[in-house]
């Protein structure tokens, strides 16, 4: 089964695979901590999920931050975030001048210790960061198209029929390293006991044979 690791979740608690993580304890948190530094060891999840998260830090911190949450990503997984839109909060501040439209989106509700915004983001500047943390593939994502869209997060909000938010993703890179060789080898291994555990030994010996060649 795949892991997936839903930073933040709050009171949006996402079913299995997910694990649901949040800095306050609340019904249906898997685990109370942060989302930075997490818990987890390397090359860990399928996917990471952040909706309406990374803003929450300051603004030295961010590329950290996403780099520690590709660290917990296997080679080829997903890192996919969701952040209040600059642009789009203006556009939407430009139809009808309401200030309480747009204040949400660009400082935080406010209502706790860690409900405050510090920075702004608007797609070109989330790419940049997702490929310098690490991630390659990034594009933009729709949440009616995703295993959770049937759980409401800021990801899906909009306002004045404009979407609040900017939703990218990307994979993390594969670096053939020394360790990623090693892990790659140790696979190859498995599968070679696999097929000769299935296979005729007439067949095995002819995939050997192919791929000496």
């Amino acid at each position: 089964m795949p892991k997936f690791l839903h930073i933040g979740c709050g009171s949006n608690i996402l079913p299995k695979p997910f694990i649901n993580i949040d800095v306050r304890k609340a019904k249906g948190v898997d685990i109370v901590c942060t989302a930075f530094p997490l818990k987890f060891k390397n090359n860990f999840f399928d996917m990471v999920y952040a909706s309406h998260i990374l803003e929450h830090f300051k603004k030295k911190d961010t590329l950290k931050i996403l780099k520690e949450w590709v660290r917990v990503l296997k080679p080829n997984g997903i890192l996919r975030i969701s952040v209040p839109s600059f642009e789009n909060i203006m556009k939407i501040y430009k139809i009808d001048k309401k200030i309480s439209n747009v204040v949400g989106p660009l400082l935080g509700g406010q209502t706790y210790k860690q409900n405050f915004h510090f920075n702004l983001f608007d797609k070109k500047s989330l790419n940049l960061l997702l490929k310098e943390a690490g991630c390659t593939a990034i594009h933009p994502w729709d949440f009616r198209r995703t295993i959770h869209s049937d759980f409401w997060d800021f990801s899906q909000a909009t306002t004045n029929e404009i979407p609040i938010s900017i939703n990218l993703e990307g994979r993390k890179k594969v670096s053939l390293n020394e360790n990623n060789l090693k892990e790659l080898k140790k696979n190859f291994k498995k599968l070679i006991t696999e097929y000769k555990k299935k296979l005729p030994k007439k067949d095995y010996n002819n995939i050997l044979s192919k791929n000496k060649k």
